[in-house]
Order: C-alpha cells, then structure tokens, then sequence
C-alpha cells in the first residue's frame, strides 16, 4: 500500500509540474462538457405517429385528437391492422404507433 501512494503523489507531482498535462486533463473535458451540452439535446420532436382504432368510439377519438394537438406528435396515418403498423416501421414512415383495442371505452369505464 506504501508503494501505491508514493506512486500516486509521484503522477500528482509531474502532472502539476507540467503545464500541458495539466490542461489535458483539467480544460480539455470542461471544453468537451460545454461542446456537447449544447450539441445534443434529448427533446423529443416530429414523432411520426400512426393510430389503430378499430372502435372509433369518443374516448379514442380524444386521445387521438389531443395527441394531434400536441406540437412534438404528427399523426402520419389511421391504419386497420397491426400488419399496417409493421410495415410501417420497416418502411421507416412511423415512430410511433398508437393502438387501442377494440373495447377500449368499455374498458376505461370499468372501476379497477
């Protein structure tokens, strides 16, 4: 152990001692930190959305109108069959789907 921490208060020395390396390793990842904050952003925008609503009742019709409301979500299409929705991600037109089931009105009315 008193090998290891004479060797570690030896880099601290040299890393102190010499200017460069102190940069290095001190401003270079500050810079880097700042760069990339303002790069990349992980907000969610022009999420494609295509919806499967085999009810069409109320209740989906206002989810799927307040989705279409929403500025980040693009309904791109109203399919009928989850092979629709498939093909749609493999084509790369969607990013989402949307699906209700068939009962969806009769299923939220139910307590618990």
């Amino acid at each position: 152990m008193k090998r290891f921490r004479s060797f570690v208060i030896k880099e601290f020395q040299q890393i102190f001692r010499d200017k460069r390396t102190l940069i290095i390793l001190l401003a270079i990842p500050i810079v880097q930190v700042l760069i990339l904050g303002y790069a990349v952003t992980t907000e969610v925008r022009d999420v494609r959305v295509a919806v499967l609503d085999p009810s069409n009742d109320q209740p989906t019709t206002d989810i799927v109108s307040r989705f279409a409301a929403n500025p980040y979500f693009h309904i791109e299409q109203h399919v009928q069959t989850p092979a629709e929705i498939d093909r749609a991600f493999e084509n790369g037109s969607i990013d989402l789907a949307l699906v209700f089931p068939s009962d969806f009105a009769t299923r939220s009315l139910q307590p618990g």
